[in-house]
């Protein structure tokens, strides 16, 4: 029996096959039952027991047919070319012995540690610096160089802005950036997450615009997640009666009237 289990089987090569296609429907099951033997048989792929082929006489009382059914399917599967024979009269499946081929082959380069055709192109030498010329148009394992700087620079920056930036432009121009990298989503999705913040945030978008540089340092897994939580946390530290504001002019406003009057000392 052979040791085997299991095969690959390939659902749409044997639908188009057109040899086994102007078989009859009984053929067709016939050769589907001598595939199943054929890759128990020793050899693998031959329609044999033991290294002794199979006649249609052991075939009839293995399926529990007629021998001169099992006769005649065989003469349409032969005339069709659906199987080969070798010089002793055996029959023996093409593709199994192909498919066989290719598995022993496939296990010994795992012995081997793989391919040696893609073990080659994969080891390169330390010394040798990558060069972009030894690579066709458009391939590569790392972005074009202005995109690699477009990329920096919005990590770079993504917080750092003078005073007279203009804070907003800022957030949506590098922040926006990174959501999007960060994400993966598209540019109406981040943009409709930016405006969703904002909004808990009263519109404060230097807030906002540190709470992605924290998170660009950050790196957490759930991106999205992570910046909710953190927005969320800062609209609970800034909680202020309804009524009040959380404008830059109404905070300094507040931290005026918590200084002592001094008058008269």
């Amino acid at each position: 029996m052979s040791k085997r289990r299991w095969s690959k089987f390939w659902w749409q090569d044997y639908e188009r096959d057109p040899a086994l296609r102007l078989c009859s429907l009984a053929a067709q099951g016939l050769w589907m039952r001598l595939l199943c033997l054929m890759h128990e048989g020793e050899p693998y792929g031959h329609l044999c027991v033991n290294h002794r082929p199979l006649h249609p006489r052991h075939l009839a009382l293995m399926l529990g047919v007629a021998e001169r059914q099992i006769t005649r399917l065989m003469a349409e599967l032969r005339e069709a070319g659906v199987f080969s024979t070798t010089a002793e009269g055996c029959v023996y499946s093409r593709r199994l012995l192909r498919d066989k081929a290719a598995s022993d082959q496939g296990a010994a380069w795992g012995r081997t540690g793989g391919n040696p055709s893609l073990k080659a192109a994969r080891s390169t030498p330390p010394s040798a610096p990558f060069s972009v010329q030894d690579m066709g148009a458009g391939e590569g394992l790392s972005p074009p160089h202005k995109h690699q700087e477009a990329e920096s620079e919005a990590e770079c920056t993504l917080t750092a802005f003078g005073p007279n930036d203009d804070v907003r432009l800022h957030l949506f121009k590098h922040g926006l950036f990174f959501l999007q990298k960060a994400t993966g989503r598209p540019e109406r999705s981040t943009r409709a997450l930016m405006g969703k913040w904002l909004k808990m945030l009263h519109d404060d978008a230097a807030c906002l615009l540190a709470v992605l540089g924290e998170c660009a340092a950050f790196k957490p897994a759930e991106p999205v997640s992570w910046v909710e939580a953190k927005v969320r946390a800062r609209v609970a530290e800034h909680a202020q009666p309804v009524g009040h504001t959380s404008s830059t002019h109404a905070q300094r406003l507040a931290a005026w009237q918590n200084v002592p009057d001094l008058e008269g000392v």
